[in-house]
């Protein structure tokens, strides 16, 4: 189960910071398929630890939580001496939605603005 933490929304996307494992395949060769935990999500991307077979910005990827997945494109990697090392982003390429339900619905749901 998720940890629900917080819902923001940025430029109209809502994102919601939620801790849950995802598996994330690399097209890198001799790299296996690595565990990795989201930091926030979005209905279109996610902000992750990053893992071996991640390198560069502009690399597709595949994103795998539970029995969904679908592809994803790496648009920003942490800078490894800033507050982000350790972390990379990624925007989805396909129409598939692979959180579970209880987080879609989150993500659904715009918060009132204080």
């Amino acid at each position: 189960m998720a940890l629900l933490a917080r819902v923001s929304v940025e430029n109209g996307d809502v994102r919601l910071a939620v801790a849950v494992p995802v598996r994330v395949i690399s097209n890198e060769v001799g790299v296996a398929p690595q565990w990795s935990c989201t930091y926030e999500v979005s209905r279109r991307g996610a902000r992750l630890k990053q893992v071996r077979g991640v390198s560069v910005e502009g690399q597709e990827i595949v994103i795998k939580r539970l029995h969904n997945m679908a592809r994803y494109r790496v648009t920003w990697i942490g800078d490894p001496h800033g507050a982000d090392a350790g972390q990379f982003a990624a925007e989805c390429l396909d129409e598939t939605l692979i959180w579970d339900d209880e987080i879609n619905g989150k993500l659904e749901t715009r918060p009132a603005l204080q």
